[in-house]
């Protein structure tokens, strides 16, 4: 090591030899402990020594020769740390600590990591879900952050630019797939639910101290209560009968669309259905926890089929031998992509501006316009936030599957009348 002492000007440091070995040094004339450490790579490097009691010492990296770090720029932050040193403090323990600290883009990795651990109720495609929200949206914004940094006024600007689509863009997921992640109101209200959660885990395993996203507030989204009536009902389900018989739909799909019309359950609840969930002499499902957001006794959730409903399982079950009842066309796993499915089945009805999920929607109305009350019809499609029907005990089987049966018989007598 070799040293050498000037004042410290871009000339000087231009000037300071590259060692062949180990590092040359060129110290401050002017500010006490200020130098320039010189590597065999060529890289010159600013720093500052500071003594701590009488003996010990230690040296502080500033930064890099070059954009950003000048000569002047260097030596006020010389000054800074041998101002905090003469206070009392330690400023390279302190950057160490800084260095220590957990970023934004590491608890991003811890939560998706051990946050399943802790929180086994929740589903895994909702871990999913999360996964993309914090990747896509939150990593790219703010992921080199000090997560115990991150401001409230951080947290508003990132879901802000979420929300003006400054994440949105087309990006490869494998050798021929494409994912093209979209922002606006609604993906950063996803966002900001999904990032407060993962700081509340953080604060509740002490690896943060606060939640700027937690005081993030969004415009309530616009209610998108659609429900088909009872001639959009038939429509449909003709549809269905018309597209399975050309060929057109795949019958896994036009049978699962019928049971969504027919149970009020969740798309994921019945295209992951599994044979061993289906007790047709009883006409119920039975869910486990892990298979749905809400559920009653033992975390399960039970749906009670009408006799349409075990009429259509009983029939897939005498041409499926596998796990599930609706099997994916290759490889193992369920069936998925029955939105498309659902999408031209409603372009062969005749009806716009419907999704998967206003099937729920319809059987609901059907219930209500039939005289079930409330309890009924919320035990009936195991509503997530309210836990009204859970009250209700006394409640067994038979008014769901009464209700079950009311919604097939609407839905058998509008076909007819449609036909008509």
């Amino acid at each position: 090591m070799t040293n050498q002492k000037a004042k410290i000007t871009k000339r000087s440091v231009d000037a300071l030899p590259i060692p062949p070995k180990g590092e040359s040094r060129l110290w401050d004339t002017d500010l006490t402990g200020f130098l320039v450490r010189a590597y065999p790579s060529g890289k010159k490097v600013y720093a500052v020594r500071y003594k701590r009691g009488a003996a010990q010492q230690s040296i502080v990296t500033i930064g890099r020769h070059g954009s950003p770090w000048t000569p002047e720029g260097a030596r006020e932050k010389a000054r800074q740390v041998l101002s905090q040193a003469r206070d009392g403090r330690d400023p390279a323990a302190e950057n160490r600590a800084a260095k220590n600290r957990i970023t934004v883009a590491g608890l991003i990795d811890t939560y998706l990591s051990d946050g399943p651990t802790t929180k086994p109720a929740k589903r895994a495609s909702s871990w999913v879900n999360d996964a993309s929200n914090l990747n896509r949206h939150i990593r790219p914004l703010i992921g080199s952050r000090i997560a115990d940094e991150v401001t409230k006024a951080d947290a508003h600007r990132a879901i802000r630019e979420i929300t003006e689509g400054g994440t949105a863009r087309d990006e490869k997921t494998g050798k021929r797939g494409r994912a093209r992640v979209t922002g606006g109101p609604g993906v950063a209200r996803r966002t900001r639910t999904t990032a407060a959660a993962m700081y509340a885990w953080a604060m509740e395993h002490e690896l943060v101290q606060t939640n700027p996203f937690a005081s993030v507030r969004l415009a309530a989204p616009p209610i998108k209560a659609r429900y088909l009536s009872g001639s959009e009902t038939a429509a449909l389900w003709d549809a269905l009968e018309r597209l399975e018989a050309t060929g057109e739909l795949n019958p896994t799909f036009a049978d699962a669309i019928r049971l969504l019309v027919l149970t009020g359950a969740r798309k994921t609840e019945i295209l992951g259905l599994k044979w061993s969930e289906v007790d047709l002499g009883r006409r119920t499902l039975t869910l486990p926890p892990e298979r749905t957001k809400a559920g009653g006794v033992n975390g399960e959730r039970r749906i009670a089929l009408s006799g349409e409903a075990a009429t259509i399982l009983a029939r897939r079950h005498h041409t499926s031998d596998g796990e599930h009842v609706f099997p994916a066309a290759r490889g193992g796993g369920h069936a998925t992509g029955v939105r498309k499915a659902f999408k031209r089945a409603c372009a062969a009805a005749g009806l716009s501006n419907v999704r998967v999920h206003d099937l729920r929607h319809t059987y609901a109305s059907a219930l209500a316009e039939a005289g079930f009350s409330m309890p009924i019809i919320a035990k009936s499609l195991g509503h997530s936030r309210t836990q009204t029907a859970e009250r209700y005990t006394h409640l067994g089987d038979d008014p769901t599957q009464a209700a079950a049966s009311v919604v097939a018989d609407f839905i058998r007598k509008q076909a007819k009348v449609s036909a008509a």
